[in-house]
């Protein structure tokens, strides 16, 4: 029962990976420039980073097949050339498994800010390859010229990347809490996302810029770009109150204002003496700038957070039976006290919640034999619960091999929570 329960579990985690994909391709046509021979912004890029910074190793070739079929079900150009069509659903698709190995492979354990500049030069570069190579691809079956679909191919990687990959990871971590009552800090944050909504309306709709012209009698567009930058404050002020996830929720309810009324041809951005393309050049900056914002914001405030868990001394006391297993724990943090207690309470099902790397250790650990009275201290990985993963430090543990039955008394201290990109 359990096995067909897991298998079910990876199989609905990849459709909602499937239709996040789908649904973001879907937006991102919107922005298609007809002119064009590909997207000028790909949010797609996105969701499959942030699917394979999120997902087990072995899940991965599951997911490019299912993205591949949805870059070709996305592709209007199916019927005229089905060869290139083909080959650019699969050439898409390694550029972000690659950023997401780098992420993975090299970031420093523990080390947000270090995660995060991997992420973006990684971005950064693997995009540049990425446009090369495509730009080459297209211009050899006559697709236009290579320095149009170079700098239009980069761009829309990056920005793409940045953005969703942003949004979705603040989704996904819950590790940051706020100090602030529930009922205050539900009730503020739903004001100023009001404001948020309210104010987005009335400058990416024109409104303010009409308002202005025929109330104030101003005709100045530059004023009216500089009131772009109220939204970004309200996404912010909202990241704060409601945490990573109500940055993604301001970043999610930024966007579709103003992709749609980008769309439409209105906004700050639609100013006088700009050449066509541009105007959706500077909201893809818009957008990347004020996702970028979010990233460093979620640092500053989970390097905050993780210094006054340190200095509360997150510890839990515990007394292990080596004859019975069983365990007593004399005090549990928050977060430890929201694991099962019938899974803390026995060694065997304990283990099972210890990362597949560090179970050995830990095995060795608790079954330490001799005269030796103090055990070394081991770190390891455990699951608070499902892709949740905390650091534990086992210090200052006591082995009592002279008494019957034999125990351990040991001191537990979370010192690190899941990073910013969680790997299972």
């Amino acid at each position: 029962m359990k096995t067909s329960s897991s298998f079910t579990q990876k199989i609905i985690t990849i459709a909602i990976w499937t239709l996040i994909y789908y649904l973001s391709g879907v937006i991102s046509l919107k922005f298609d420039d007809p002119a064009s021979n590909i997207s000028i912004v790909w949010f797609p890029a996105g969701v499959a980073t942030a699917a394979f910074l999120c997902s087990r190793w072995r899940q991965w070739p599951v997911l490019l097949g299912c993205f591949v079929i949805i870059n070709l079900v996305l592709d209007s150009s199916l019927k005229e050339n089905y060869i290139l069509s083909l080959a650019y659903a699969f050439l898409s698709m390694p550029s972000t498994m690659l950023i997401a190995w780098v992420v993975r492979r090299f970031s420093r354990r523990g080390d947000d800010l270090h995660t995060v500049l991997m992420w973006i030069f990684s971005t950064i570069i693997v995009s540049l390859l990425d446009a090369l190579l495509a730009s080459i691809g297209f211009v050899l079956f006559g697709k236009g010229t290579f320095q149009e679909i170079f700098w239009v191919g980069f761009v829309a990687d990056v920005t793409g990347i940045f953005f969703a990959t942003t949004v979705i990871m603040g989704l996904f971590n819950i590790q940051f809490r706020t100090h602030i009552s529930p009922v205050k800090n539900k009730l503020s944050g739903s004001i100023i996302w009001l404001l948020l909504c309210l104010f987005t309306l009335l400058i990416f709709n024109n409104s303010l810029k009409e308002f202005s012209g025929a109330i104030l009698h101003i005709h100045n567009d530059m004023l009216i770009f500089t009131f772009a930058c109220l939204p970004i404050i309200l996404a912010v002020m909202l990241s704060i109150s409601w945490g990573n996830q109500g940055g993604s929720i301001a970043l999610l309810t930024l966007a579709t204002i103003v992709i749609y009324y980008t769309g439409q041809g209105y906004g700050p951005f639609f100013i006088k003496g700009l050449h066509h393309g541009e105007p959706l050049l500077l909201v893809q900056c818009y957008l990347t700038a004020t996702a970028l914002l979010m990233v460093f914001l979620r640092v500053l405030t989970r390097s905050t957070h993780h210094f006054n868990e340190t200095s509360g001394a997150q510890h839990a006391v515990y007394q292990l039976n080596l004859s019975t297993g069983e365990i007593e724990w004399g005090h549990l943090s928050d977060e430890l006290a929201s694991i099962d207690p019938t899974i803390m309470s026995k060694m065997n099902k304990l283990i099972e919640q210890i990362h597949p790397d560090d179970k050995n250790k830990v095995l060795e650990h608790w079954s330490s034999s001799g005269e030796q009275q103090h055990l070394p201290q081991l770190d390891f990985r455990l699951s608070i619960q499902e892709g949740h993963w905390v650091t534990i430090t086992d210090s200052e543990s006591i082995l009592f091999s002279h008494h019957e039955p034999r125990m351990i008394i040991g001191n537990w201290h979370i010192t690190r929570s899941v990073p910013l990109f969680k790997a299972n």
